[in-house]
């Protein structure tokens, strides 16, 4: 799971990204701020941190996710707009967008003003107006193909024809400067668009990155019509810098009781549907993402191939009712367990072990 951030220049984008990356990843490197820069974060679990407890395992694997530092996109000028186009291909690759927006008013003086405001509205209504066009010039791209296409009798001409009315329908969306996400529903169409990676059809997430007093806000918070995080970056950074053992103090004393980067990767799992499964034993307890939804034989896929080809069933217990036993034996004789077949949807904090034979 890649998740990109994106924002107009002196938001605070680079700030968050390696206050994440510092505070619990590896691969940052900011040497060159006209570059994508990549993060490998692992996913804090205290339910991973249970079992490790619980099963003293010679390995702990953590679930990852994978953060993108995309170089701020300056769109008062076309050739700030042009160097921003240069990096969008990594954007359409990335599963999730994160659009960091500044409101923050302090530090003015050592950090300049883009186009001379703080304004955060403005600004998301400058980042969306961006990517309805990069989407829209696609769009009729691929038009301008398949009307030539169609006129051919060619073996694909009906999926063509399929295709060339949906990409009218999302045309019509786009120059009504709406995203796609309101142009498509149907799982087939939305199969197809997908396959063009484009920017408004991607899962997104607003990040407010505001002065310390203004950093508390609550999950579940909506700004511009899009899910929303508030945090003050430079706090998170300093919090990141410190030892382990000082940063609880630290928050304390400025009030935070969640990292920024705890509650964004958990606010970027909501957004993306994303749940967790986990696996122990006394050799590894590892923990694994996974589309919501997905059935035991997906999960049992992802493991490794082998696993999914022999499936003959999955053992399962919540995490909770795990925990709540106190060990397997309590859990077993409370009649926890349960024996489940490939087409179980996973729930998040199953804990599983998969049977099969190869």
């Amino acid at each position: 799971m890649r998740v990109a951030l994106v924002g107009l220049p002196k938001s605070g984008k680079s700030t968050l990204f390696a206050a994440v990356a510092e505070a619990g990843g590896s691969g940052v490197h900011l040497d060159r701020p006209d570059q994508e820069h990549l993060a490998v974060v692992k996913v804090p679990d205290e339910r991973l941190d249970w079992l490790e407890d619980h099963y003293k395992p010679k390995k702990k694997t953590s679930a990852e996710i994978e953060f993108l530092d995309v170089p701020g996109i300056d769109l008062s000028s076309d050739a700030g707009r042009r160097h921003g186009r240069m990096h969008l291909s990594a954007v359409r690759q990335s599963d999730m967008i994160v659009m960091v927006l500044r409101d923050f008013r302090r530090h003015a003086e050592s950090v300049p003003l883009y186009r001379e405001r703080v304004n955060p509205a403005a600004d998301l209504e400058e980042l969306h107006s961006e990517m309805l066009f990069s989407d829209l010039e696609q769009v009729a791209a691929r038009i301008e193909k398949l009307q030539a296409a169609v006129r051919k009798p060619t073996p694909d001409r009906d999926r063509n024809v399929r295709e060339l009315e949906l990409m009218q329908r999302m045309q019509e969306v786009l120059e009504d400067e709406k995203p796609l996400t309101e142009a498509i529903s149907d799982p087939a169409d939305v199969k197809m668009a997908r396959a063009f990676a484009f920017q408004t059809l991607k899962p997104a997430l607003v990040v407010l990155n505001c002065d310390e007093e203004a950093a508390s806000g609550g999950e579940g918070d909506r700004f511009g019509g899009y899910p929303a995080i508030r945090l003050s970056a430079r706090i998170e950074e300093e919090i990141a810098s410190l030892q382990p053992e000082e940063r609880g103090e630290f928050m304390e004393a400025m009030g935070i009781s969640v990292p920024a980067r705890d509650r964004l990767i958990r606010s970027c799992c909501s957004v993306m549907n994303i749940n967790t499964f986990l696996t122990a034993s006394e050799s590894e307890v590892h923990a694994w993402l996974i589309p919501a939804g997905a059935d035991a034989l997906t999960a049992a896929g992802q493991i490794h191939s082998d696993i999914a080809r022999g499936f003959i069933r999955a053992q399962v217990i919540a995490f909770e009712d795990l925990k709540s036993a106190g060990d397997e034996k309590k859990a077993r004789a409370a009649g926890k367990y349960r024996l489940e077949g490939k087409h179980y949807i996973i729930q998040d904090g199953d804990e599983i072990l998969f049977k099969f034979n190869v």
